[in-house]
């Protein structure tokens, strides 16, 4: 246990600037980004017989505060349990290693775009989706779970949930277009909640609601 202790610290402590510093931009707060700083520590050793060595060790401790940070956000907004996890919270490595490894996971064109963004405007854009597909959004795009699985666990269609997360992701984009166009992303006048090329616009209102009485919510 010594031994792993000393292992995991020799990797660990070059990496605590880069910690505080996300940490901070997550937290706002001095106290606050310390307490998550620490929560990833203790998170990583646990999980450090799972670290695959040779990957990016720093990478691998950012991404498990990153969700440690969004389990914490999650709770505060009362995110209803999963079937399958006790805990509500989600697998640190299990995200890490799909983003890494897996070819449909977290590290698409898309993701590496919304990796531009400081997570705090991701977080405002994601609180302006509706329940349903922040909910698909998050397990799917963030936790990594199979349509299936997500669709099992909020009792709904695999193209519900195919639907959900598909205007979760262009909504997502019109609501930081603005933020693209502040940092030179996109031009200004892309900046007007335009939806990109290829996607259909994302219906206002109560035109969806409509158009979809009697069926599942997208």
């Amino acid at each position: 246990m010594e031994d792993k202790r000393r292992r995991f610290e020799a990797l660990a402590m070059p990496a605590v600037d880069a910690l505080y510093r996300q940490a901070m931009r997550l937290t706002n707060d001095p106290d606050d980004a310390q307490d998550l700083v620490q929560d990833t520590f203790e998170r990583a050793f646990k999980a450090f017989d799972t670290f695959k060595e040779g990957s990016n060790f720093e990478a691998w401790m950012t991404t498990i505060e990153r969700n440690a940070y969004f389990n914490q956000y999650a709770k505060a907004k009362r995110r209803p349990q999963r079937a399958n996890d006790e805990t509500g919270e989600y697998d640190d490595w299990d995200i890490y290693d799909a983003a890494e490894h897996s070819p449909e996971g977290l590290r698409s064109a898309e993701d590496e775009y919304l990796d531009a963004f400081a997570p705090e405007e991701i977080l405002a854009a994601l609180n302006k989706l509706s329940p349903e597909r922040r909910q698909v959004f998050i397990d799917a795009a963030i936790d990594g779970k199979s349509y299936q699985q997500v669709a099992d666990e909020q009792h709904v269609k695999i193209g519900t949930v195919m639907s959900r997360l598909n205007r979760a992701r262009t909504q997502l984009k019109r609501e930081l277009a603005s933020y693209a166009a502040a940092r030179g992303y996109l031009p200004d006048g892309d900046a007007k909640g335009n939806t990109p090329k290829g996607e259909s616009a994302e219906p206002r209102g109560n035109g969806d609601n409509g158009k979809r009485k009697g069926k599942e919510q997208a």
